[in-house]
């Protein structure tokens, strides 16, 4: 296989740069780390390299570049290649950094954090393979983003997470409506009121899935998170139809409360992900392949629990036996599902989902809620109460 040049500025460049060979397309990768799936899938180890002067990669590869510098130290960047980076991951950000960004056309994610101002985002106009981007500054308000209106970056934006430093105004999420491709927005530590609610539901129906957490010491309000809900949102990784919106109002904030139990989690630390085999299915959950059987299942008079999966996807790993737990306790009153999206060619249109885990509540064949990524038994006990569908006397999470 040939080999691709790159030429970095001499000065080299401060942080880290590794390739990845390219492993193909993939709907199932997860580059924000919240257990979902979606993107470009790298394959095998890693490499590093020095990103100075005249640099040999395999032709295929993906490059990354992270850094933990000052805006002076990071100038180089502006001397690097369109080519060069698919992702980049800037701590210390300056408003030069930001401009010096800029000029990386082929960029799929960019994490900018530091001390950056609105002023610099007019230089982010023109990345038109950009489709994720996390901003994080003190002194970010949220108006750079009126500068990305009609520009190719907007066109090509499919997820934006913005971490709030204090000064960010959500009214400027209105700036992004007739994106065409932004689905996914998550906004930490954000004051959540109506007149977030309204700024958000300006950008729908393109947008489909908002994570939300306040400030801290303040609790989510329900009455919000219940319009995001009606309005067919997912939040929080929670969708409940709009007539079901009410009850998994509450559902959506507990899902961004901190602090899950470790037991809970599979007894991974905090909940972390890992890429573990999965165990084998204890006959708890029939494994699905012909959508024949699913129609006779949801047939019938039992509510159906269903989750999605992959082999390749450690999250589903940990949370199958959660979901195994769940439905052994709620007996007679509900039948529990797995479909392995790779394995079923139907099932992505079926449920209408990209992302693994999903678990999807049916009954009487529609759907009353769904979920994604990792939860604890706890809370899935507990949706599924509120769903009318409870655990029996003898089980407790």
């Amino acid at each position: 296989m040939s080999n691709r040049v790159i030429h970095f500025p001499d000065q080299g460049l401060p942080g880290s740069v590794v390739y990845v060979e390219h492993g193909g397309e993939s709907e199932h990768d997860d580059p924000d780390g919240h257990g979902d799936a979606t993107g470009p899938e790298p394959a095998g180890t890693p490499v590093e390299v020095e990103a100075r002067g005249r640099v040999e990669v395999p032709a295929g590869a993906l490059l990354v570049y992270a850094a933990d510098a000052d805006g002076d130290a990071l100038a180089g960047l502006a001397q690097c290649p369109p080519d060069a980076f698919v992702v980049v991951d800037v701590r210390g950000a300056t408003d030069e950094t930001v401009r010096s960004v800029g000029g990386l056309r082929d960029l799929r994610t960019l994490v900018l954090s530091g001390d950056f101002t609105d002023d610099c985002f007019e230089a982010l106009r023109g990345l038109s393979s950009l489709g994720d981007m996390v901003v994080e500054s003190p002194r970010f308000t949220g108006a750079g983003l009126a500068s990305l209106a009609g520009s190719d970056t907007l066109d090509s934006l499919d997820s934006l997470i913005v971490c709030d430093g204090g000064a960010f105004d959500p009214a400027s999420l209105r700036a992004l409506a007739g994106a065409e491709a932004l689905n996914s927005l998550t906004l930490e530590n954000t004051r959540v009121d109506d007149a977030l609610a309204d700024a958000v539901l300006s950008l729908t129906p393109t947008l489909t899935d908002v994570s939300l957490t306040e400030r801290p010491g303040h609790a989510l309000e329900v009455a919000v998170l219940e319009r995001l809900l009606r309005a067919g949102l997912t939040v929080n990784g929670v969708f409940a139809p709009p007539e079901h919106a009410a009850a998994f109002a509450a559902a959506a904030a507990e899902a961004a409360a901190e602090g899950e139990d470790e037991d809970d989690l599979g007894g991974l630390p905090g909940g972390d992900r890992d890429e573990r085999a999965p165990a084998p299915l204890r006959g708890v959950l029939r494994d699905l392949t012909d959508e024949a059987e699913l129609n006779a299942l949801l047939a019938g008079p039992t509510p159906v629990l269903v989750q999605l999966t992959a082999p390749w996807c450690g999250p589903c790993h940990v949370l199958t036996p959660v979901v195994e737990d769940v439905v052994e306790a709620c007996g007679d009153g509900l039948r529990g599902a797995v479909v392995d999206v790779d394995a079923v060619e139907w099932a992505q249109e079926r449920f209408d989902s990209l992302s693994v885990p999903t678990v999807v509540l049916l009954r009487d064949g529609a759907e009353v809620f769904r979920f994604h990524g990792v939860r604890s038994r706890r809370q899935l006990a507990s949706w599924l109460e509120v769903a009318g569908v409870p655990a029996t006397g003898r089980h407790r999470f």
